[in-house]
């Protein structure tokens, strides 16, 4: 589908069902229709090289993949994947399977107050929510698939490195200081992927890499009594088979980056208790690597999107999240 597309689906929805609101929202890969209740949530026809939504078969594969991974972590909240249908100009949630064009993920929609990150810039997240937390990571953990697979430490380096096309924009934009964070940084990493390659490589035989989610930051965490973790990879499984080490790094170097180490090390700590893990000084190195590493793509991430936004407050606010984890980042390496 294109834009104007989806845009006349919202409408013509909106149309059929009087909803009281009716939003629609765009990231790089799709289209997300907010109503009363409900999310649709759209892939967008695009093709780069970490994923393929490019053809119509695909799509609703890799909605059918969204569906079934997300229902391990949020099983109330991932519902079914729906057919778009075109007739004429008129496009629908209903209607013959001859005239499908599209396919959707639908799901419950979720309290917004809930959101991890937007209840940490309130200072709502207390220890007790980060236990539960800890306790859903562990036990998902424990179940997930070990995959044996080679580390792939010649592409860790690359996706690291990969930052540092962005080193003049972002002393452009941020500031000298942040120009040497990348490049001191990648320098750091090299070596650190040197020194323990033989360690790294090791893991995935012990059974340490796992079928995990591999995108576990605050965004896509709602803190109600018992945690709702969405929004996992679906579209690229070497993204989504990390070392468990690796996932829970991420999520807390996130809460590092929002200036709550305390609750960072309680994550942590209590991970480690319902795992029964203890780690080891190789262990520690490698976690602290990993909370870098994550610091790194994260910054990637909102730099990109600074650089690609229209409205100069949209990437004033980007580049805010970029300085926040390029902060931690140079605590790391």
């Amino acid at each position: 589908m294109k834009k104007s597309e989806v845009e006349h689906l919202k409408a013509q929805e909106q149309n059929l069902h009087q909803y009281r609101e009716s939003t629609l929202l765009e990231t790089h890969i799709s289209w997300v229709i907010l109503t009363d209740q409900q999310v649709y949530k759209i892939k967008k026809p695009v093709k780069f090289s970490f994923l393929d939504f490019s053809s119509l078969v695909k799509r609703k594969y890799y909605c059918e993949q969204e569906l079934l991974l997300n229902k391990r972590l949020a099983k109330e909240m991932y519902l079914e994947v729906v057919p778009v249908f075109q007739r004429g100009d008129h496009f629908s949630f209903d209607g013959h399977p001859d005239n499908i064009v599209d396919y959707a993920v639908l799901m419950k929609r979720m309290d917004t107050a809930k959101e991890m990150d937007r209840m940490l810039k309130e200072e709502q997240v207390d220890k007790s929510m980060i236990d539960s937390l800890a306790r859903e990571i562990s036990a998902f953990h424990a179940q997930a698939t070990v995959i044996r697979k080679d580390a792939d430490v010649k592409g860790q380096k690359e996706l690291f490195n990969d930052l540092a096309t962005l080193q003049g924009y972002i002393q452009q934009h941020l500031g000298e200081d942040y120009g040497r964070i990348v490049r001191d940084s990648t320098i750091r990493s090299g070596q650190f992927l040197q020194n323990y390659e033989s360690f790294i490589t090791q893991r995935p035989a012990d059974g340490f890499v796992r079928d995990l989610h591999g995108d576990l930051h605050a965004g896509n965490i709602f803190l109600y009594e018992d945690p709702v973790i969405f929004d996992c990879i679906e579209f690229n499984d070497a993204m989504r088979q990390v070392d468990v080490l690796d996932e829970v790094a991420f999520l807390c170097m996130d809460l590092e980056a929002y200036g709550y180490p305390d609750l960072s090390d309680y994550l942590l700590q209590n991970y480690l208790r319902y795992s029964q893990i203890a780690l080891q000084k190789e262990e520690r190195l490698l976690f602290d690597y990993y909370k870098a590493y994550r610091a790194n793509i994260r910054a990637k991430v909102h730099v990109l999107h600074a650089k690609e936004a229209s409205v100069p407050k949209v990437a004033a606010q980007d580049l805010k999240m970029a300085v926040q984890y390029l902060n931690v980042l140079n605590r790391y390496l």
